[in-house]
């Protein structure tokens, strides 16, 4: 065996061994590392055969790509809370504005 299949198989031991460490059925590998078919395809068939649920990358790269891409997702999706959240405020402060007007103008009615 060569080094270069010593090294992975011994990565893949290791990432097996994490996994059962973690106490969790489902694993995702992620990262560039899991470009590397050899360590990924060895590294999903080594948990798969201890009754891991494995989760691999299907449309988008494990590496820079698929962060790129994360990140825009989250960015899209914490600027809409952001948006709902201030157009609920805003219609909160126009409804005290209101509330307090019509406050106010009922008190000059009594007095």
């Amino acid at each position: 065996m060569n080094y270069s299949a010593r090294f992975h198989n011994a990565l893949v031991a290791w990432i097996v061994e994490v996994a059962a460490s973690a106490k969790l059925k489902q694993v995702v590998l992620s990262g560039g590392v899991f470009q590397n078919r050899y360590l990924t395809e060895h590294a999903a068939a080594a948990l798969e055969s201890r009754g891991f649920v494995v989760h691999t990358h299907q449309r988008v790269p494990p590496n820079d790509g698929g962060i790129a891409l994360g990140q825009a997702v989250m960015s899209r999706l914490y600027r809409r809370q952001y948006k709902t959240e201030r157009a609920r405020l805003s219609s909160k402060d126009a409804k005290s504005v209101t509330s307090s007007a019509e406050d106010s103008k009922s008190t000059r009615l009594q007095q």
